[in-house]
């Protein structure tokens, strides 16, 4: 693009029966509707650049999806505690979190092993010559026993210059277990900068290992990074977008080392990659990927955004631009995005916001792109329907349920504001779909499985998710696997791929429900619902017999000994109550 560019200045658990998407039904069955101000979200001033994040977690853990938003340089930066009736109350202050200085973006995640959520936030000093003093690019705030937090920074190792002072945008975080010892680790991108990996030393510190690692010798316009297991080797993978060239894959290789493996696989895009969401759309159980561009030509090669369709087969990867023929290539000058299932019908529709300070651009409208099924799968632009068609610069965007009332909900950054809370009203028939969330939940360290991939089936379709940390432009949604699943009233299987490489099977599970799952609970409770019964009874009646992979366990396989039998039942009779 040259100089033409602004910026240039009862089942088995693991083998579930994948049934293919269907046919959906008419568009325009949600409405999204601006609520932030009635529901305590206040002005904020984002960071001067090119954009900035948000982050969403339950950092009480008292059910509810709170909110942390970096604000720019002289402005405190906010914390929304969600009061479990739909609203927020600002209390960073309160909290130790109201810091002045000029941050970008945030990760909550859980570093020291507590199984309290910690905070990570990530700022620049980007062409603010002068006027950032104070010498690091992260603050790391841990949490305490009373909700409180105190700046841990110099402790874990992490006060440092990691982007360069003055012309280095920080461009996006994320975490995941990368050593499988149990801890997470955290990756910093920058925009004209080297990627820095910082590695969990589990005593409540980290060590800067990118370069001897393969992933940080070469300076890029980097934007956001993710985390993935995406050849299945039990590692997490990781992927970032480059700016005004080739993307990176870095494969892990398991020793602490990665390899660069985007151009095999086929994820070398070189346009203006900017926003990256996964998600598996097309419900064939693998994760797939959506990434958000400037829609163009430039020099008679067309940008658009890519629809990346996951094609790889065992641990060869592969992976198939299916942008123009799905429907989902135009979305502007694109920055935040996400997989969202808007309507519940059991298939993932796409959103993605975009604008520039450019005429050209300035009243660039959102996108939603509606999932509308069928072989190979299409999307329809509902943007209008629904209301996502704002002509804000819209910077980061992440799904959540706020109000936990079985649908997701928006949440959208802009430049020079607002913070916009988009609640999701869905109108018959959609009305009548069912959801079904679960939050795993692990012992030691990583506590809320980051990492861990959940599967659901139903009798309509077999559906997965990633919990993970760090997504979407400069974001973070919850770790919980939201799920919609039509008007199914109970799941036949809820599988937990734990990031150790165990599995937990239930089945006959209830829809309509956040359902937390121990990693650790009784497998006697084999539909979760913290009773061991006549339901469980009839649940391994059902599942008599083999497995049908011994290698793997299924729900009613209480002993792991690959079939369901008199043992089993005689373990269940035991825990009964």
């Amino acid at each position: 693009m040259g100089d033409t560019h602004p910026r240039n200045h009862v089942v088995l658990c693991l083998a579930m029966i994948v049934v293919p998407v269907g046919t959906a039904p008419a568009i325009g069955q949600v409405e999204f509707v601006e609520v932030g101000a009635s529901r305590g979200i206040e002005p904020y001033c984002m960071a001067s650049g090119m954009g900035g994040g948000v982050a969403a977690a339950d950092f009480d853990d008292d059910g509810d999806i709170d909110l942390f938003v970096p604000n720019g340089l002289g402005v405190p930066d906010q914390l929304y505690r969600n009061t479990g009736d739909g609203r927020f109350e600002e209390i960073a202050a309160a909290v130790g979190l109201a810091s002045t200085a000029s941050n970008r973006c945030a990760l909550w995640l859980d570093y020291d092993g507590d199984h309290d959520l910690d905070l990570l936030v990530a700022g620049d000093c980007w062409h603010a010559i002068g006027k950032c003093a104070d010498g690091t690019s992260l603050r790391l705030y841990r949490q305490d026993d009373d909700g409180l937090f105190e700046d841990v920074t110099v402790q874990a190792g992490l006060f440092g210059q990691w982007l360069t002072p003055d012309f280095t945008h920080a461009a996006g975080l994320c975490a995941g277990d990368l050593n499988n010892d149990g801890f997470l680790d955290v990756v910093l991108s920058g925009w004209d900068a080297r990627l820095r990996l910082f590695i969990n030393n589990t005593d409540g510190s980290f060590r800067e290992t990118a370069a001897r690692s393969g992933i940080g010798d070469v300076e890029r316009l980097y934007w956001q990074p993710v985390m993935a297991d995406f050849n299945g080797d039990g590692l997490l993978d990781l992927f970032v977008l480059v700016d005004f060239a080739a993307n990176v894959l870095f494969v892990n290789q398991g020793d602490a080392t990665f390899l660069e493996a985007a151009g095999p696989a086929g994820l070398d895009n070189a346009m203006n990659d900017m926003g990256v969401t996964i998600g598996d759309y097309d419900n064939d159980g693998d994760p797939d990927l959506y990434i958000t561009n400037i829609y163009q030509d430039s020099g008679g090669v067309q940008q658009h955004n890519v629809l990346y369709r996951n094609d790889s087969a065992g641990d060869v990867l592969s992976f198939t631009d299916v942008s123009g023929p799905a429907g989902v290539s135009n979305g502007y000058w694109g920055w935040g995005t996400t997989f969202l299932d808007a309507d519940n019908d059991g298939m993932l529709d796409i959103a993605a916001t975009n604008g520039w300070f450019g005429a050209a651009w300035i009243n660039d409208p959102s996108r939603l792109f509606r999932n509308a099924g069928g072989d190979p799968v299409v999307f329809d632009d509902v943007s209008e329907q629904v209301h996502f068609d704002d002509t804000n610069f819209g910077s980061s965007l992440i799904g959540l349920d706020y109000d936990r009332d079985g649908d997701l909900d928006l949440l959208q950054t802009c430049v020079n504001g607002p913070l916009r809370l988009l609640d999701n009203r869905p109108v018959a028939p959609a009305a009548q779909n069912r959801y079904l969330v679960v939050r795993p939940r692990m012992p030691g360290p990583n506590h809320r499985a980051i990492g861990a991939v959940v599967r659901i089936s139903t009798d309509d379709a077999s559906m997965m998710r990633l919990v993970g940390a760090g997504t979407s432009f400069l974001g973070q949604e919850p770790a919980e696997a939201f799920f919609g699943v039509g008007e199914a009233v109970w799941a036949r299987t809820v599988c937990i791929h734990w990031p150790d490489g165990s599995h937990r099977a239930l089945a006959g599970v209830a829809t309509n429900q956040v359902l937390t799952v121990q990693a650790d609970g009784n497998p006697a409770d084999m539909n979760g619902d913290q009773t061991i019964g006549i339901v469980d009874f009839l649940l391994l009646l059902a599942a008599w017999g083999a497995c049908p992979d011994a290698s793997h366990p299924c729900a009613g396989d209480l002993d792991g000994d690959g079939s369901v039998g008199v043992l089993d039942m005689h373990a269940l009779l035991t825990d009964w109550g």
